[in-house]
Formats: structure tokens, C-alpha cells, sequence
């Protein structure tokens, strides 16, 4: 931004004195100056490849490890992080200015029933975001696009919620992830004044909520919801662990909801609620799926 408004900033610009034969006021600052933002600019580039490829590396673990995955996305200053910070004591930076996260923060979340999903704390939207700023926040930006669930938080205690919301469904949109789920947190209800709350500012859809991150008001609903989206990913199986097998059990654990264990002489029999991705990793593993007895019995 600063580099071509350096020309025209005056003789404070520069070491040298103007006259014939000289090269001019201002120049050989400008020159100088010119060259350190190169500088600090290719720096800049070579530690955000680097972000970017550690981000990599470490999303290509999650999909090993099969955990769904939830990000909280919304305009600046919606609350987000105290979202976060509600739900798992993230004890991350939440402040009321914008852009008090520049980089994303993953926690695991575990939902009522046990389940356990990966939540993500993501940069804030705004309007007409400048283009220059576009390759800074990319990395954080990437998570909208790999997650399974979105959890699109509103600041509705203020006036301008709706375009904000319009903002934010279109960023979604470009970033790939306008088909995903999402659930719509309208944060901040401590504070809204009668006249928004008479305005039927929620809808009576089962995906909108009313909620404060700050007093943890409603929290337990959009649990409860993102609990039932999970489990619409999910199937019930059998699985048998034989003895070579079995450290696998603390996957399913950690990735599964675990119903029952029966030890046998070679093995161990597992029956678990688990996610397509976790299910794969043991699919030489499975005894039955049930969904698929359900129906081979209706068939019959």
C-alpha cells in the first residue's frame, strides 16, 4: 500500500540536496526505501508459504484422523472467539475491535452424546475485502472450505446485522462452501434491545438460534442440533479387532461413539457409531453395518 505513495512526500523523503548535476530532491531516500519494502515484502511471501504448507500438513492429519470438522465463521467482531472460548476454554484473544484473530485456533469440542468434533475460530469477514489482504488471510480462509459444519455467527445487537449477514453468505459462497451445513448463532441476545427482539429477529427454523457467547445463553440448543448433523454422518457397526488389531480400539474411541466391547479368546468385538472416513479405516475390520441390515431385512 505504502510503496507507490512514497513519491511527492516532500524533502523529508530525502538526503540529498536539489540543484544542477544532482539527482534530485527525495530520490535517493525514495530508492532506499523502495528496496527495504521489497525486502519485507518476499519475507513477508516465504513465512506465509510456510503457514500455508504447515496448515496443509496439519489439515491432511485431521482427515486421517476422521473427526468432523466445525467452523465458526461470521463478520468482524460478531463474537466468534468468545464462542470458542465458551465451549472448550480456548482462552484465546476475544476483544470488541475488529480483527482481534488473524490466525485460526482448532479446539475439540465434545457434544452432549459424547461425539467429539473439531471446532475452528476463523478470521472475520468484511465487506470489500481488500485484495492485498486476500493472500494474508487465505490460510485461515481454507478452513471454510474443509470443514463439514458451519457455524455462522451474527452480532445481532447491531442495526446492521442483515447486510453484515449478506456479507458473510456471499464470502461463503465464493470460498466454496455455500452447499455445507450451517447453523445461524445470533449472539449477543444480552444486549438487544426490546425493539429487536419484538422484530422477530430468529426465525422458527430449527437452524436459527438466539444466543449469548458471553453468558452461554441458548449454547445448549446449537449443541444439541450439531450433535444431530453429526450423527446424520454416521452409521452404527460392528466391528472385530483381532489381537493384532487391537490398538485400533483407542480410534474408535477418539473418533467414535462407543456403544459396547466384548472381549473374545481372539479379538475383541466393538459396536460403535462411527463416521464414513472412520469406518474406512477399519473396513476390513467391519462384522455388519447396520444400516445395510435394516435394509436387507425390509428387502426380505
Amino acid at each position: 500500500y505504502s510503496a507507490p505513495r512514497l513519491t511527492g512526500q516532500g524533502k523529508d523523503m530525502s538526503r540529498l540536496g536539489g540543484g544542477i548535476g544532482t539527482r534530485g530532491p527525495g530520490e535517493s531516500q525514495l530508492e532506499t526505501d523502495r528496496r527495504h519494502m521489497q525486502r519485507r515484502i518476499r519475507s513477508l511471501e516465504k513465512e506465509l508459504e510456510e503457514l500455508e504448507k504447515n496448515r496443509r500438513t496439519i489439515r491432511a492429519a485431521r482427515d486421517r484422523g476422521g473427526m468432523f470438522r466445525t467452523a465458526i465463521v461470521g463478520y468482524t467482531n460478531a463474537g466468534k472467539s468468545t464462542l470458542l472460548n465458551m465451549w472448550t476454554d480456548a482462552g484465546i484473544l476475544a476483544q470488541d475491535r475488529l480483527f482481534a484473530t488473524l490466525d485460526p485456533t482448532t479446539r475439540q469440542l465434545t457434544l452432549p452424546g459424547g461425539e467429539t468434533v473439531l471446532l475452528t475460530d476463523t478470521v472475520g469477514f468484511i465487506k470489500k475485502l481488500p485484495h492485498h489482504l486476500i493472500e494474508a488471510f487465505k490460510s485461515t480462509l481454507e478452513e471454510v472450505a474443509e470443514a463439514n459444519l458451519l457455524l455462522v455467527v451474527i452480532d445481532a445487537s447491531d442495526e446492521m446485522w442483515e447486510s453484515e449477514l449478506q456479507v458473510t453468505q456471499q464470502l461463503i459462497e465464493d470460498l466454496g462452501g455455500g452447499s455445507k451445513p450451517m447453523l445461524y448463532l445470533f449472539n449477543k441476545c444480552d444486549v438487544l434491545s426490546g425493539e429487536l427482539l419484538q422484530a422477530g429477529i430468529v426465525d422458527d427454523g430449527s437452524d436459527r438460534f438466539l444466543v449469548s457467547a458471553k453468558t452461554g445463553y441458548g449454547l445448549d440448543a446449537v449443541l444439541r442440533r450439531m450433535e444431530e448433523i453429526v450423527l446424520q454422518n454416521s452409521r452404527r457397526y460392528t466391528f472385530f479387532l483381532p489381537a493384532q488389531k487391537q490398538k485400533m480400539l483407542d480410534l474408535l474411541y477418539r473418533n467414535a461413539t462407543v456403544e459396547n466391547v466384548v472381549w473374545e479368546a481372539d479379538g475383541v468385538r466393538v459396536t460403535a457409531t462411527a463416521d464414513m472416513r472412520t469406518a474406512g479405516q477399519l473396513k476390513d475390520c467391519i462384522v455388519s453395518d447396520m444400516a445395510e441390515e435394516v435394509l436387507n431385512d425390509g428387502n426380505e
